[in-house]
């Protein structure tokens, strides 16, 4: 750094005797230029500008050694030229070792050797011509390239200590222009004219840049927002002293981070910096990395874009039921995720079941239900499990990475080891930066034959010991009581409404399926309600009273009640039916129907 400074004198060119300096005789201002030579290493700052009487200005000349993209594309050009004359001496020696194994004379059959014919062994070499021929032009080797830097990293392994002398002119004026033509070209005068001479040695660099074929610039490109992106750079010692490395701090609060320590590095030896990206915001990031010695500044440049993860599922969210199956069977259901942003987005699936968080013994179930409840919605999030201890409910793939543009399926399977209609589990997708896609209530039931019959009011708590029943002496029973299976208990709650003089009948529905299995059975089953006549005598109504199922359908039944001639207010009306399944089993099933009459103040 130097200082130009503005004196308050008057330069006369005569050798006159001066007069007195007056206000209108002050030293004007004056205005100076630095002259650069081109091509030069050298930079001066600022390189222009106007001083006042008594003023002066801080002038910074920097230095900075580079090598000329025309000796990096000549070196360049002699590394292709040295690599193709050795592909060309090894395909050589190769053609020569066929043909003398093909030359090689062969005895006949009394003893005497045949005849080689001669051939011309002479192998030319390949002209200079040639490879001049195969190799590309120097324009065509732009900066940046991989042969461009290979050049570079030569040239700067074989540098040597390059010293250099500049005369830099600095021009001044002998005032400001004329206020009449401010655009006019100032009065310059040679006797004015400052030289600048500097001194200028060159050294190799003590640390280069080994990897990304020798780029001082790492760029993560695009990130989703919440992802880290980890990229590694190496530096090597090619100086005779041992090298202690130092960096700047990064920004605490930016996206860009140091993962390792640096050390001290031997003559030839290299060190590898980890560095990570991991974005918060949508925007574009760069910041600059310095990795100091003793001797120099290296000065990495680091840059990447965040970007927003758009991310969506086929299910909308909410409950998905996986239906009956047939215990130690299994049904799975395929959602698909699709990915619409620009960059790939990792993905994790968790099942409430599987957290560690979650709360043992499903005791997040059992708070709720001691505080009593309504209706037949409620079931704990993490319901029966299998007694083997395996998950009722797998997902695959649990994790895993999106293209752009592309998709993932994933399969959601049910596999229940024995019969209950509690199974259900909570399932989150959710992307790496902790954002959730979709949150799926996965529902199952699971049955020891085909046909099964679901609906109505619960009975019991939704939650079942995983203890296997005991098993304890059985008494002596007869073949009859053999032969008669227990029935199962179903409640149906019905309430009609009333409201202006009229009546509004309650309606309720039930399902009766057919299992699809694996096992053969039945095409279809059937179901048919018994006493009909005694349930339309109390105003019920079945729809249908019997019928067929596909195997694997489902046919609706509806329970309809009106109050009948009669009916006294607030009276509850109560009777049961008994319905038959048939399939690879018959099962009955006692359906209780509980109707009442309710007003709209109730």
């Amino acid at each position: 750094m130097l200082y130009l400074t503005n004196h308050q004198t008057i330069n006369h060119q005569n050798q006159q005797p001066a007069p007195p300096v007056t206000k209108d005789t002050m030293a004007p201002p004056r205005l100076f230029s630095f002259s650069l030579p081109q091509p030069s290493d050298l930079s001066i700052t600022p390189s222009a500008g106007r001083l006042l009487p008594g003023e002066r200005c801080l002038i910074q000349v920097t230095f900075r050694p580079r090598l000329l993209d025309e000796d990096i594309r000549e070196e360049a050009l002699r590394l292709l030229r040295a690599k193709l004359l050795r592909e060309k001496q090894l395909e050589r020696s190769r053609h020569a070792e066929q043909e003398a194994k093909k030359d090689f004379p062969v005895e006949t059959s009394k003893g005497k050797k045949a005849p080689v014919i001669p051939k011309n062994s002479k192998v030319s070499d390949a002209p200079q011509t040639e490879l001049l021929s195969e190799s590309p032009e120097p324009a065509d080797i732009q900066p940046g390239s991989e042969h461009f830097e290979e050049a570079r990293a030569s040239l700067l392994y074989s540098f040597t200590q390059r010293y250099s002398k500049h005369s830099v002119s600095c021009f001044v004026s002998d005032g400001d222009p004329p206020e009449e033509d401010l655009q006019a070209q100032p009065a310059w005068s040679s006797f004015n004219t400052l030289y600048l001479q500097l001194q200028c040695p060159a050294v190799q660099p003590p640390l280069v840049v080994t990897s990304n074929n020798g780029h001082k610039s790492i760029d993560f490109h695009q990130v989703a927002v919440g992802e880290k992106v980890i990229k590694r750079f190496t530096v090597q010692n090619i100086s005779k002293e041992s090298l202690d490395l130092r960096s700047s701090v990064l920004d605490v609060h930016g996206p860009f981070s140091l993962l390792n320590a640096l050390r001290c590095i031997r003559p030839g030896e290299t060190h590898t910096l980890v560095l990570a990206f991991s974005p918060s915001l949508e925007k574009k990031f760069s910041e600059t990395l310095e990795v100091r010695c003793q001797k120099m500044t290296l000065e990495m440049t680091l840059r990447g874009e965040g970007v927003l993860p758009a991310v969506t599922c086929s299910h909308p969210g909410g409950l998905l039921d996986l239906g009956y199956v047939l215990e130690k069977e299994s049904t799975s259901h395929v959602l698909k995720m699709q990915n619409s942003s620009a960059v790939a987005v990792g993905f994790r699936v968790q099942l409430a079941s599987l957290c560690p968080s979650r709360p043992p013994g499903g005791a997040d179930g059992v708070a709720s239900l001691l505080g009593g409840y309504s209706g037949s919605q409620l079931q704990p999030t993490v319901g029966t499990q299998n007694l083997s201890g395996l998950s009722v409910f797998s997902v695959l793939p649990t994790e895993g990475s999106i293209a752009p543009g592309q998709s993932q399926d994933l399969t959601v399977s049910f596999q229940p080891d024995h019969p209950s209609v509690y199974y259900s589990d909570r399932m989150t997708v959710e992307l790496r930066n902790k954002s959730v896609v979709c949150v799926l209530d996965l529902r199952g039931a699971a049955s020891s034959h085909n046909m099964y019959l679901c609906g109505g009011d619960p009975l019991t708590v939704p939650i079942e010991s995983l203890l296997p029943p005991l098993i304890t002496a059985q008494p002596q029973i007869t073949e009859s009581e053999v032969m008669e299976k227990p029935t199962i208990p179903v409640l149906v709650n019905l309430r009609a409404g009333y409201s202006g003089g009229a009546i509004t009948p309650a309606v309720r529905e039930l399902q009766v399926g057919s299992i699809r299995s694996t096992q053969p059975s039945k095409k279809s089953g059937e179901f048919h309600w018994e006493n009909v006549a005694s349930l339309q005598q109390q105003g019920f109504t079945v729809e249908p009273s019997k019928g067929t199922v596909e195997t694997g359908h489902k046919r609706t039944v509806t329970i309809t009640w009106s109050p009948h001639s009669g009916y006294k207010p607030y009276e509850v009306v109560q009777t049961c039916v008994p319905l038959t399944l048939k399939g690879d089993e018959t099962n009955v099933y006692r359906v209780t129907l509980m109707a009442t009459l309710s007003s709209a103040a109730d």
